[in-house]
């Protein structure tokens, strides 16, 4: 609608529409009764006077189809209410009757007028699985009305029941999924924890076995080469015990441990150094001691003793009540160093026991006498599969114990075969000839004094 002051008698309407240079902003206005909206401008000259009106009415229902056909696409009804919530215009036929929202006491016709009191727009969704019915509302800035839309629940949300029924059949079958690659990745490693489990209840029965067989390169595999090489540490440390005992230096036992005869029963025959000592006087001195101080007294005299004969890489073979034999073993080498390791071993085994008697004047009684050969035995596991140890047999070492029997308290004898093998270098402090059992002809034995780098002066030989 277009209204415009009336031209003067020298104006033409052409010309009074021609004088209109802009336009004042809008008014909008709502008839009372009318179902209409309209939007008022004033239309001005160059100098703002007015020249006219314009106005543009909107009828409702043109205004709803419009918000029908742009709203949700699962709308069923719309309807423009003002602020108080009676009905302005609506697109149902059946709603023709109504005059204001929750005139029916509709619980959420209700819940709607409060939320619009509150709110400048929102959804209300009824009760039930499926939410019912469904409304939204807006309020308008600019004219004082609310647009309201209705919608059943189940097409409004049936995207919403799709997303969660196909998250569901998702979420599923992510769990099937993890659940098979638990199955499929978890199991082997679990097979590899009960498989070195089971081992290790043999283990600890003392039956090693086999190592167990590595087959991934991941962790498990770095804890199944773990557990053999703790097994193999086991083992090495019980065949050490069982074989070797505690009486070699683990050192020495390592070096027999590579050897291939080490692990096994029997041996090979070769040369080495034989060491046999045994102390003076102990039994006349044992009957004035107690039992207790008897044992303290041997085991304080065996610790002294079994580190100077580690110390000089000598294996002790075993212990005779207070006599200890030992050998030196050149393995692959020369025998005359191994053998003067032995003559260096019994001279330091003697100074330790005059150690012992100046710190301990009662043991003054108290002597040792040991002698020293060098012979071919047999060298290895002597014993059974259950319990053996690494040990030498042979005449030799019958040899050795008769030589220490000839020995003096104090004294270090050695046989004519060391002799021979050591010279020069010793200080012989006596020769003497004697008869050993088991031997037809008197045999030359030496009582050595110490080691030195020439040959000591010839000593005179007596019976």
């Amino acid at each position: 609608m277009l209204k415009l002051a009336p031209p003067t008698a020298t104006e033409k309407w052409g010309d009074l529409c021609g004088n209109v240079v802009k336009v004042s902003p809008p008014h909008y206005f709502f008839p009372p009764g009318q179902e209409l909206a309209g939007i008022r401008m004033d239309l001005l000259d160059n100098k703002g006077a007015p020249l006219g009106i314009l106005e543009v009415d909107l009828k409702f229902d043109y205004l709803l189809k419009d918000i029908l056909a742009s709203g949700w696409m699962q709308t069923q009804q719309a309807c423009l209410l003002d602020n108080k919530g009676y009905y302005l215009a609506h697109t149902d036929a059946a709603m023709k009757s109504r005059h204001c929202l929750g005139d029916l006491d509709d619980p959420l016709e209700i819940a709607m007028i409060k939320a619009m009191q509150e709110k400048p727009f929102d959804t209300i969704v009824g009760k039930g699985h499926n939410q019912d019915e469904v409304i939204g509302f807006y309020k308008l800035n600019k004219a004082p009305w609310v647009i309201m839309l209705h919608a059943q629940g189940s097409q409004i949300l049936a995207p919403i029941f799709r997303f969660r029924l196909y998250y569901g059949v998702a979420g599923l079958g992510c769990i099937v999924f993890i659940l098979a690659l638990l199955h499929f990745g978890v199991r082997p490693v679990v097979s590899s924890i009960k498989r070195i489990a089971r081992r290790a209840a043999l283990v600890a029965q003392g039956h090693y076995g086999e190592p167990v067989p590595v087959q991934t390169r991941d962790e498990i595999g770095q804890l199944t080469t773990s557990f053999n090489e703790m097994v193999k540490g086991l083992q090495e440390r019980d065949l050490i015990s069982n074989t070797f005992g505690r009486y070699v230096d683990q050192k020495i036992a390592q070096e027999l441990l590579s050897r291939p005869e080490a692990s096994r029963l029997g041996g090979e025959k070769r040369p080495v150094g034989i060491l046999f000592s045994d102390m003076r006087g102990f039994t006349p001195f044992a009957e004035t001691m107690s039992p207790e101080a008897t044992i303290k007294l041997v085991n304080k005299h065996f610790s002294r003793m079994i580190d100077i004969i580690q110390d000089h890489r000598g294996i002790i073979v075993d212990f005779f009540g207070d006599a200890i034999l030992a050998f030196f073993d050149p393995w692959d080498g020369p025998v005359a160093p191994t053998v003067r390791h032995g003559l260096q071993c019994a001279l330091a085994m003697q100074q330790a026991m005059g150690e012992m008697q100046d710190d301990d004047p009662t043991l003054a009684s108290l002597q040792i006498g040991i002698g020293l050969h060098a012979g071919e035995v047999i060298v290895g596991n002597i014993g059974s599969e259950t319990r053996a140890k690494y040990g030498i047999v042979g005449s030799a070492v019958n040899l050795t114990h008769r030589l220490q029997s000839q020995a003096q308290g104090g004294e270090v004898v050695i046989s004519e075969e060391v002799y021979r093998l050591l010279q020069p270098g010793l200080a012989v402090k006596r020769v003497f000839r004697a008869d050993l059992k088991g031997i037809k002809e008197p045999v030359t034995l030496y009582v050595v004094s110490d080691l030195t780098d020439m040959q000591a002066a010839e000593p005179s030989l007596a019976d």
